[in-house]
């Protein structure tokens, strides 16, 4: 896998009919290293679920991760309320990773920490050309979604600048 997604190897074998390595990392060396600091979990669950969160029935279950598709107004939101509540400017990382990575593995991941971060994903060029251009997502552990829902009254989102930028959101 090192050599997929850095220089390539002559003797690589296909992956899925493609034919040329994705030169993602510099070198094997740099791809294994980052291949072995991507956290590993454990999940004890048969199956994860993806529903919409206003059919999740949070007396039964709680979720794990919230995730939101946005453009770059939402987005800009949503970063900003990460952090509205919480000391420094650390709140969202935006780690390089597969887009399934950024969706879910590393919020699970952020989901056992003390102060939990969001992570900006689908940034992974192979995943790009499968979502619409002016989105990325916004995954954020369930509790720190909790918390930015209750920082909501009061915070920017009832000021005129928000109001100004929300009206260009399509849709809102």
């Amino acid at each position: 896998m090192e050599y997929f997604l850095s220089t390539g190897k002559e003797d690589l074998t296909l992956v899925e009919g493609i034919r040329e390595p994705e030169g993602f990392k510099k070198t094997p060396e740099l791809a294994k290293a980052w291949m072995e600091s991507v956290p590993s979990i454990d999940i004890s669950e048969q199956y994860i679920v993806f529903t919409p969160l206003a059919e999740v029935d949070t007396a039964r279950e709680e979720p794990k991760v919230v995730v939101f598709y946005a453009n770059p107004d939402q987005l800009t939101a949503l970063i900003v309320l990460a952090n509205y509540g919480r000391p420094g400017h650390d709140s969202v990382i935006a780690p390089f990773a597969a887009g399934c990575q950024t969706t879910c593995l590393f919020p699970w991941s952020e989901a056992t920490e003390e102060r939990p971060r969001a992570v900006i994903g689908m940034t992974d060029i192979s995943v790009r050309p499968r979502i619409d251009a002016d989105l990325l997502s916004f995954s954020v552990p369930y509790v720190m979604f909790k918390e930015m829902e209750d920082n909501v009254p009061g915070s920017f989102l009832d000021k005129h600048e928000w109001k100004q930028i929300a009206e260009r959101i399509p849709g809102k």
